[in-house]
C-alpha cells in the first residue's frame, strides 16, 4: 500500500500537459494497473495475465506511464533452470491537482 509514501506531485505548466496527462489516465487498463501496482512491483506478464489483453498493448500502457513519469522500471535477474532478466514496474506515487483555476490560467497562456 501507499500509505506513509511521499507522493510526487504531476506539474501541469501547460494545456498540453494536461491533455495528455489527462487522456492517459482516461483508459481503464491504465487505472487498473496503477491500482495493481499501488499493491506491489510487477513484471509485465503479471500484469498482462491479469489484465487479459495483449502482451504488445500491455507493453504500450506501460511505456506510456513510465514515459509520463506514473511508473518506473527496474531489471532483475532470476536465477533457475532457465536464468533471465525480468524488467519489474512500480509506481511511483503521485498526486495530480486540477482546478478551475489552473484550466483557466493555462487557456489564458495558451
Amino acid at each position: 500500500m501507499l500509505e506513509g509514501k511521499s507522493l510526487h506531485e504531476i506539474e501541469i505548466k501547460s494545456l498540453k500537459k494536461l491533455m495528455e496527462v489527462l487522456s492517459l489516465l482516461a483508459n481503464e487498463h491504465r487505472l487498473k494497473i496503477i491500482a495493481m501496482l499501488a499493491e506491489k512491483p510487477m513484471y509485465i506478464s503479471e500484469i498482462q495475465r491479469k489484465l487479459k489483453v495483449s502482451y504488445a498493448l500491455t507493453h504500450l500502457y506501460m511505456s506510456s506511464l513510465e514515459k509520463m513519469g506514473l511508473v518506473e522500471s527496474s531489471y532483475e535477474t532470476v536465477i533457475g533452470e532457465r536464468p533471465h532478466v525480468r524488467k519489474y514496474y512500480k509506481l511511483r506515487p503521485f498526486k495530480l491537482v486540477v482546478s478551475s483555476d489552473l484550466i483557466k490560467k493555462l487557456v489564458e497562456e495558451s
